[in-house]
């Protein structure tokens, strides 16, 4: 007798299209703004990634997503090493690119009005327009993939053919859905970063707002919590993690650096169609500032 569940991809196929759980629930683990920069594997930015991704993998997640900037330069020394260690995980991993991920920033000490962005080639193992079927139970969720960056820009801006790709995905396939970019498409109320916002964020809303079934939005780049649901006539609500590195300070207009901890958002998709997170923090942490 055969049947058309979704089977669970092994730990090695990368990006995964198709996985599945037993479980109640499938639990992604969203990890986001690494800045990896320095001595590859050695640097405070590496130490302090291995330290979220081990609090991560201590409450089992089924899944890893990574959205974007996850290295500061470029260097693809550093995406092997980052990679390497998502693969030793044996768990499924999947990784978004952010504004740092195909720009280079030069002069990071500087006022962001002052500094110099340098278009980079992203490491090609970044997913763009990417569709995960994700079974729990009889419910399929769906997760799309998004890639928001302008090449040598801070700000984000979707491509018509991304956009028309997200329709077509929503209108295809009526089940609950996660979209995930890493610019945020809703204003954060900070002056500094919302200059760095998703550039037509009222065009990727109004493909949203068509179908019912765009569940969650998750986006990194803000270094800060919300769970916010922007409109009263539609159930979308978008959700944002901490950085492995550091945070902002919310509701700041200049750029100011928080001193909450490093930490990631906890997704659990239910067999009943429901979402629940939680947010997990390392504890016990001196405030990171500039090195």
């Amino acid at each position: 007798m055969t049947t058309d569940c979704p089977k669970p991809m092994t730990y090695l196929t990368y990006p995964p299209t198709h996985l599945a759980t037993s479980k109640l629930s499938f639990d992604i683990a969203q990890i986001s703004d690494l800045h990896l920069t320095g001595q590859v594997g050695s640097a405070p930015s590496y130490q302090r990634f291995l330290q979220v991704l081990s609090l991560a993998i201590d409450d089992a997640p089924d899944l890893l997503l990574l959205t974007g900037d996850l290295v500061n330069d470029g260097n693809s020394s550093a995406y092997d090493w980052l990679f390497e260690q998502l693969r030793a995980t044996r768990l499924p991993f999947v990784c978004i690119a952010g504004n740092h991920d195909v720009t280079h920033e030069i002069g990071t000490g500087l006022p962001f009005a002052e500094r110099q962005h340098i278009p980079i080639t992203p490491d090609s193992r970044l997913c763009d327009c990417h569709s995960m079927d994700i079974r729990v139970g009889d419910c399929l969720w769906r997760v799309l993939l998004l890639n928001s960056t302008v090449n040598g820009e801070t700000h984000g801006s979707l491509p018509h053919t991304s956009l028309d790709w997200l329709d077509d995905e929503l209108h295809h396939h009526p089940h609950p859905t996660l979209i995930a970019l890493h610019h945020h498409p809703v204003l954060m109320r900070s002056a500094w970063m919302d200059a760095y916002i998703l550039g037509n964020k009222e065009e990727f809303w109004q493909v949203l707002l068509k179908h019912p079934h765009a569940h969650t939005v998750l986006c990194g780049h803000v270094h800060q919590v919300h769970d916010i649901r922007p409109f009263t006539h539609h159930p979308v609500q978008l959700l944002t993690c901490p950085s492995t590195d550091r945070q902002f300070t919310p509701f700041c207009d200049e750029f100011t650096l928080d001193n909450a901890p490093a930490g990631f958002r906890m997704i659990q998709l239910s067999n009943t169609a429901h979402l629940s997170s939680y947010i997990k923090n390392v504890q016990n942490r001196q405030p990171i500032f500039p090195i």
